[in-house]
């Protein structure tokens, strides 16, 4: 048996190893026992073992065949769990794991293995609830780190349309102040399109969370966010979806795309000074 010291240096090369070929990290996926080892690491490990997987987890995924791979593994639950840990590269290197591993995973499928790792079958995701998992991954948005914050806001996007029983403690987090934070605020393009990406997310599961959006002044805040990618001249994909995404969460609100249409339209004569109307014509 490998010693401590032994496998985090063991693990370090690994590490190296998947961020230098696509041809290292096609050969480490495919090794039979390289996800349970890398899963039973990120359980029992020493601190610079779970942070060096985690980094090596984040590289595979590259791949799309491995990011399903690792996915359907189990790798989702004990990620969850390193998220508490103290360490801040180590709550970092989570966070763009479960990024990573979920990126290209909006798909059905991938919701359903979402479900049943973490979920149902053995009320794992349920217990992260009841430990502060949500309020951990808030905490991540709040911090002054743009990747964590933008990998945690489309982490949160993610578990929360595929566990809709974490929205009441989404919203008892604070989360939606530090969304529209995010959005408001003069972010990188991909932290306001991640933020953007939750808010829409957060509106489509429940009632309350549209109240909690409207209280918090969100409205207006998501007009701008519309509007802000042609006002300050953004581009790339990050832009298109922080407008995609605002419309969405809009039309949620509102209640469809005809009553968000006629609600802006009333918005645009009101004679509240609040209302953002260079913005909504």
């Amino acid at each position: 048996m490998s010693s401590p010291s032994e496998k985090e240096l063991i693990t370090a090369r690994l590490l190296g190893i998947a961020k230098a070929k696509k041809e290292a990290r096609a050969l480490l996926g495919s090794h039979g026992q390289a996800m349970p080892l890398f899963i039973s690491i990120l359980r029992i490990g020493t601190p610079v073992t779970k942070l060096n997987v985690a980094a090596t987890l984040s590289a595979l995924c590259k791949d799309d065949d491995l990011r399903l791979k690792m996915l359907l593994a189990g790798c989702i639950p004990p990620l969850l769990s390193l998220l508490k840990s103290e360490s801040t590269e180590a709550r970092k290197a989570t966070t763009n794991a479960i990024y990573e591993v979920s990126f290209g995973g909006l798909s059905d499928d991938h919701f359903g293995a979402l479900r049943n790792l973490c979920g149902e079958k053995d009320g794992y995701w349920r217990a992260k609830l009841k430990a502060g998992g949500v309020v951990t991954i808030v905490g991540l948005i709040s911090s002054d780190n743009a990747a964590a914050q933008s990998n945690a806001a489309s982490l949160l996007a993610r578990l929360m349309l595929a566990f809709s029983d974490s929205i009441s403690k989404v919203i008892d987090s604070g989360a939606v102040k530090a969304l529209l934070r995010l959005v408001s605020q003069n972010n990188d393009t991909s932290v306001c399109s991640n933020a953007a990406d939750a808010l829409e997310a957060l509106s489509s599961k429940s009632i309350a969370a549209k109240k909690a959006i409207i209280d918090a002044n969100g409205v207006p805040i998501l007009i701008g966010a519309v509007v802000a990618p042609s006002k300050e001249c953004m581009q790339g994909e990050y832009a298109q979806a922080l407008q995609s995404h605002a419309t969405r969460a809009l039309a949620n609100i509102c209640g469809g795309t005809s009553d968000l249409i006629l609600y802006l339209g009333e918005l645009s004569q009101s004679s509240r000074l609040a209302a953002p109307v260079a913005d909504i014509l």
